[in-house]
């Protein structure tokens, strides 16, 4: 996922997440996952969660790119 969001300029920021649960059943049954996170200004899980569109169509792109890809 890196390379391909390096590849098409989208900033990007590699971290452990405790939402691990939500990809290991796909994982665990061998089909390639990952999770994209997109930035918000409210905090994740508040009632004011809000993300700029900017964020969520370079999330869209880099998704489209991965599963192109494969």
């Amino acid at each position: 996922m890196s390379s391909h969001a390096r590849r098409l300029g989208i900033p990007f920021r590699t971290m452990a997440s405790g939402a691990g649960h939500d990809t290991a059943t796909l994982a665990g049954q061998g089909v390639p996952s990952t999770m994209i996170f997109i930035r918000n200004q409210n905090g994740s899980h508040n009632p004011h969660e809000a993300m700029r569109i900017a964020d969520l169509c370079a999330a869209a792109t880099l998704v489209a790119h991965l599963v192109a890809s494969e």
